[in-house]
């Protein structure tokens, strides 16, 4: 696949106040997000309505990956790229100082018959960082709630008794599909990658304020049509070993019909090479650092950084330095 692109993109992040959020982007990610503010996430790779990420350097800088999509959709995410509307993909870091609300996502068919857009919100969770004890809550305790228990419970606040609540370590991974009731919990800093969409719908937000001093709008009646109350793939996906040798384990985090979330795990410092797909890669180191070469350049990338590599067509060679952790993400572009 040729196009217009030639080498990886850098962006530069969007950031979120949250009444959620804390200082963990700029304290363990070294986001130079705002002071002063709970910044709840930094949107890295986004083309989602207004707040699109534009390229922070060479040929295309200050351009939005939007309009980079308009340009050379083929040239930027492969073949599948002329039969999309928009880059499909959004990636996220996400910092919980305190809960999140609980929530739920539609598919893809039930944001086009709701009216939310044409894409559902199916999500992939990798632990960065947790403090002793974090936990999130994935689904719920029993097999057999239905939609009326669960709304007579959102009606006399006890929703959160019908969770799933599990702990949480850094390195683990969670998978979301839409329809799964969940919740980030406080002290966890996670790297999210979704379907490009922004639809959620909460169920319950502990009772508190939002930013403006008003309670946060619940979508009660909408969340519970759409809920999946039976789960039946496991939430928590263990690893699938690819590639394995004294320098690095190259593992395989979430596979669906959306994204495949993999990782490398360089135990020193050593090569990987990435074969030619025909599709993009997004790149996101959340330990140490890594060299990444494609395209005829090298870029450094540090803690917490993202870059897109396009569907270019030559190998891309990955460079850990010491011991990294590198997420490779891809996406089924037909």
């Amino acid at each position: 696949m040729s196009g217009i692109f030639s080498s990886p993109l850098r962006f530069d992040p969007v950031f979120k106040e949250k009444i959620w959020g804390g200082s963990a982007l700029r304290e363990k990610l070294r986001k130079n997000a705002p002071n002063g503010f709970p910044i709840g996430e930094s949107w890295e790779i986004s083309g989602w309505g207004n707040h699109q990420t534009a390229v922070s350097d060479g040929e295309f800088k200050g351009i939005t990956l939007g309009e980079l999509f308009a340009r050379d959709p083929a040239g930027l995410i492969g073949a599948g790229g002329q039969t999309k509307n928009s880059f499909p993909l959004l990636f996220k870091f996400i910092d919980a100082q305190e809960n999140l609300s609980i929530q739920v996502h539609p598919n893809s068919e039930q944001a086009r018959t709701h009216g939310w857009g044409t894409r559902g919100k199916t999500e992939v969770w990798y632990v960065v960082d947790a403090e002793p004890g974090a936990q999130i809550a994935l689904g719920f305790n029993r097999n057999d709630i239905s939609r009326e228990e669960a709304a007579a419970a959102v009606r006399d606040g006890s929703f959160e008794t019908l969770l799933n609540v599990v702990p949480v370590e850094r390195g683990d991974t969670f998978f979301i599909p839409a329809g799964t009731v969940h919740a980030i919990m406080r002290g966890v800093l996670i790297y999210e990658v979704q379907e490009e969409s922004n639809i959620t719908l909460r169920l319950y937000d502990w009772n508190r304020k939002g930013l403006s001093g008003d309670s946060r709008t619940l979508h009660v009646d909408d969340a519970l049509d759409i809920i999946k109350f039976t789960e039946s793939r496991p939430l928590k996906p263990d690893p699938v070993t690819i590639e394995q040798n004294d320098t690095f384990i190259y593992e395989q985090l979430c596979y669906c019909s959306k994204f495949a979330l993999n990782r490398y795990r360089f135990s020193k410092s050593g090569a990987a090479n990435l074969s030619v797909v025909d599709g993009f890669r997004v790149l996101t180191v959340t330990s140490g650092s890594a060299m990444v070469y494609a395209g005829g350049v090298c870029i450094p990338l540090d803690l917490g950084q993202t870059i897109l590599i396009p569907a270019l067509p030559e190998e891309t060679r990955i460079e850990g330095i010491n011991e990294a952790d590198v997420l490779i993400t891809m996406a089924d572009n037909s």
